[in-house]
């Protein structure tokens, strides 16, 4: 069954995450609860801030999951052992109703976190005292996980099968294009209050944002800024306490999900790439037929990248294919192909070859799914959706809808 929610009231903010070298978060002992009234003052800003860091990890493992099994990534079929509840089989088909329990769980965190980022925001308003190290925390992590909140509704959420985007706060639906301009205005925000190493990782942001909008110029831009070859990942992390959606429902201990074929004929035509695509064979039911399960995420406190060197990589090279800048997209592919240990390719890179280059860099980090539309490689029939649908509870309650 799905996880318990852990964050009862918008105005609850668990105490879990603590920042780390990597900007992610490593798990701390809960405490139940806290007055409202008790989080306006200045010695709270670490548990505010501890909030939305962990708001975002319970975000992104259950939205990689399944909008993996609404793209090509992942199928569900009912011979694989464990692939029983029926929710992910409407998914996979793109036959979503508007009650499946996972994408109400999918609207709910992306909405919980963009609450969360920016009542951080309009909360130290209230205080008084706040120091300038406080208010510099606060101000980049409100900016900068508003403006993943943003990103992630434009990029995944949709009103109709093929039109993006989503409310805020139960105001007028508003599209992905517009939805993406918010997450840059916050994350523009957030380079203000920025360290030089979380700068990199904001204009990483901004380059995936300006990517999916199709700005190619200004993607490249904020890609010449951003994460460079040797630094470590921007993730999400879990523990045995708060574990990894993918270990629970598509991988070790559960397969509702399995990897597609494709991704094995990639590794049988070159083992190395099984680096960046590890998998493990388990058999059918009644034994006749072989799936395969992922193993990028093998265990329950597996990190999930959220944004990479070798991302920020491939987004150059597509950006030099599509006749914006001087970049070399051959070495560039190559430079991220080494990393694994795999080989460079054979000849020039072209589209053809950036399209397959990061259907297995980025498997299962969310990245298939606006590949698959922007690329126009939609694999399922006409009227299916290509989004996760805005849930039912929110059409209800919102009178803009």
């Amino acid at each position: 069954m799905y996880r318990l929610e852990r964050m009862i009231l918008v105005f609850i903010v668990s105490l879990a995450f603590l920042a780390c070298q990597d900007w992610v978060t490593s798990l701390d002992p809960f405490i139940d609860s806290i007055e409202d009234r008790e989080l306006n003052s200045p010695d709270k800003i670490p548990f505010l801030i501890r909030g939305v860091q962990q708001q975002f990890s319970y975000t992104i493992d259950d939205l990689f999951v399944n909008v993996a099994g609404l793209s090509d990534e992942f199928i569900f079929d009912l011979r694989t052992p464990t692939a029983v509840f029926p929710q992910f089989g409407e998914i996979d088909q793109g036959l979503i109703l508007l009650t499946n329990y996972q994408i109400e769980a999918i609207n709910s965190n992306i909405g919980r976190l963009r609450f969360l980022a920016d009542d951080l925001l309009e909360r130290v308003k209230k205080m008084s005292g706040v120091d300038e190290s406080a208010m510099r925390n606060v101000q980049f992590t409100g900016n900068f996980y508003g403006g993943i909140a943003r990103y992630l509704a434009a990029t995944y959420l949709g009103l109709e099968p093929t039109r993006g985007g989503a409310p805020i706060d139960n105001g007028p639906f508003i599209p992905s294009d517009q939805l993406y301009d918010l997450a840059i205005e916050k994350f523009q925000a957030a380079l203000q209050y920025a360290t030089a190493d979380e700068k990199r990782v904001v204009y990483s942001m901004m380059a995936k944002t300006y990517l999916y909008k199709g700005d190619y110029q200004n993607a490249l831009n904020a890609a010449l800024s951003g994460l460079e070859m040797g630094d470590p990942p921007f993730q999400a992390l879990y523990t045995s306490q708060e574990p990894n959606y993918f270990d629970i429902e598509a991988g070790s201990q559960r397969h509702q999900y399995t990897a597609d074929p494709r991704f094995k004929a990639y590794v049988d035509e070159d083992p190395a790439e099984s680096a960046r695509i590890p998998l493990e064979p388990i058999k059918s039911l009644d034994g006749s037929t072989e799936f395969y399960i992922q193993k990028k995420y093998p265990a329950s406190d597996s990190p999930i990248p959220f944004v990479t060197w070798q991302e920020i990589y491939l987004i150059r090279a597509e950006c030099a294919l599509r006749g914006f800048g001087n970049d070399d997209p051959t070495a560039l592919i190559n430079a991220v192909r080494a990393s694994h240990g795999i080989a460079p390719i054979s000849g020039t890179a072209n589209m053809d070859v950036l399209i397959k280059e990061r259907d297995k860099e980025l498997f299962l980090t969310g990245a298939r799914l606006p590949d698959q539309r922007r690329f126009n490689l939609w694999h399922l029939g006409p009227g299916t959706w290509q989004y996760i649908p805005i849930d039912q509870r929110e059409r209800d309650y919102n009178p803009n809808l």
